[in-house]
């Protein structure tokens, strides 16, 4: 009994062979004394019996005590991998968390002065140039808005990166997607001669509208970057009971051996560097939208043919019976026309300390109908200056000032008045804090670059609201 107790716990715990000598040799050591010592109580087949499994226990220790060392070793080597993965992963946050940083320090940094350009050939009336003087214009201001294009892809890049696109499902009509890509797009293609056709019947659709036509938008305009004749078609259908779409180019194609590599960020292909001025971004961010919105996504091109996006969205689709078109038509015609007029004698109160960019807005702001006031970011002098006014409908901060920032300027003025009011700030800083913090406080953001007719554009969205 005591020898099969001991094999028992030498085969159940796989322990080391020299734990088990010192454990087993006094047991076994003692048995024996005890079984050869008169008077004899067992015969010797019993005794030899004995001695004999208590060689095989030691025997069989030493295949177990192998399996021990074996097992310990691969915990330790699996304790240390571990460590080593963390070590590792840790490594890659911080390099990614670096990253978002610069980008957004970097682009900070040369949004100011692209935004006071922006700005200052906003003011220039073309018609009143040379001909020489408007051609000239007219190249820079081509110039100027490629460095806008790249900026709002670091723009929607850091922004993804930080986690504060929101998402906001709910029901729309596809016409409503087809129709605002359909008149951003159509002019940029007629530019290079090409045709963009959108196949497609009105359904309705239930998902974010904003993120789907954020998504199509950056396939439509890499498709068109990369085509230089012919047509990019654009096909919508339910498959599935879900929105389906596809994408196709006439364009150069992309190599078999680069359609993994293409959705990197900063990739762009050596041969077709001519054909576009951007970061090699787009299609980066297209993977980020496609993972927040669980949308599948695959490409399928020939070199010199043209390539073909596919997307297999998660947003249900339902049949729209045919009248509710026209009265969602004339319904949106109305309530724009009665907004418009809203619009009227609003108040806006202006926060910008550079004086050249604060009469650009001011100029823009007062021929549109709008009330423009300039207040002081002093905390004293503004509050002397908040008891002569009474309303104030609209607050737009640069978020950078003189003495504080945007933010402060705009919770003292909501503080005064006892009410959220509707705020802009302007900035050239994308940082993720930043993002989340005016997000948590309901300011609208508008990023450097930006000419003034589009802060003006973005004024009267938030009024409407």
């Amino acid at each position: 009994m005591s020898s099969t107790a001991v094999f028992v716990g030498l085969y159940g715990y796989s322990v080391n062979r020299s734990s088990v000598l010192c454990f087993a040799l006094p047991i076994f050591s003692c048995q024996f004394l005890a079984s050869i010592l008169p008077p004899v109580m067992f015969p010797w087949p019993i005794q030899l019996g004995n001695f004999a499994f208590f060689l095989y226990t030691i025997k069989m220790a030493s295949y177990f005590s192998k399996s021990w060392v074996q097992t310990v070793s691969l915990q330790i080597q699996n304790q240390s991998l571990n460590k080593e993965l963390e070590y590792e992963r840790n490594t890659a946050i911080e390099a990614n968390l670096a990253k978002s940083k610069f980008i957004a320090t970097a682009s900070h940094d040369l949004r100011q002065p692209l935004h006071a350009v922006n700005i200052y050939l906003d003011l220039f009336e073309p018609n009143k140039l040379s001909q020489k003087e408007k051609i000239n214009f007219l190249q820079i201001r081509k110039s100027i808005q490629t460095l806008n294009s790249m900026f709002k892809s670091l723009l929607d890049l850091s922004k993804l990166d930080a986690g504060s696109s929101s998402k906001l499902e709910k029901s729309f009509e596809l016409i409503e997607v087809v129709g605002f890509l359909s008149n951003t797009f159509t002019p940029i293609a007629a530019s290079k001669n090409l045709i963009l056709q959108f196949d497609f019947m009105n359904i309705g659709v239930n998902g974010d509208k904003f993120l789907l036509q954020q998504l199509l938008g950056n396939l439509i305009s890499n498709a068109i970057q990369y085509t230089a004749s012919g047509a990019v078609r654009v096909n919508l259908v339910s498959k599935n009971d879900c929105l389906h779409v596809t994408i196709e180019d006439t364009g150069c194609g992309i190599d078999s051996t680069l359609l993994d590599k293409i959705f990197d960020e900063f990739f762009r292909v050596d041969s077709t560097r001519n054909m576009h001025d951007g970061l090699g971004l787009g299609l980066s961010i297209v993977k980020r939208l496609c993972k927040i919105s669980n949308t599948e996504l695959s490409v399928q091109s020939t070199l010199g043919s043209g390539t073909t996006f596919s997307l297999q969205t998660p947003y249900a689709t339902s049949t729209l019976p045919d009248h509710i078109e026209i009265l969602v038509d004339d319904s949106s015609q109305h309530s724009f026309g009665s907004q418009d007029v809203l619009l009227e004698a609003k108040t806006i109160a202006v926060f910008e300390d550079d004086h050249t960019i604060f009469n650009a807005y001011k100029h823009a702001l007062t021929q549109n109908g709008f009330n423009v006031l300039s207040l002081s970011e002093n905390s004293q002098e503004l509050m002397s200056q908040l008891a002569n006014i009474n309303r104030i409908d609209c607050i737009l901060s640069d978020y950078r000032l003189e003495t504080t920032t945007g933010d402060l300027i705009i919770q003292q003025l909501r503080d005064s008045f006892g009410i959220e009011i509707p705020a802009i700030i302007i900035t050239a800083d994308t940082s993720p804090q930043h993002i989340q913090l005016f997000r948590e406080l309901s300011i609208d953001m508008l990023y450097k670059p930006i000419g003034y007719s589009e802060i003006v554009d973005a004024i009267k969205k938030l009024l409407k609201k």
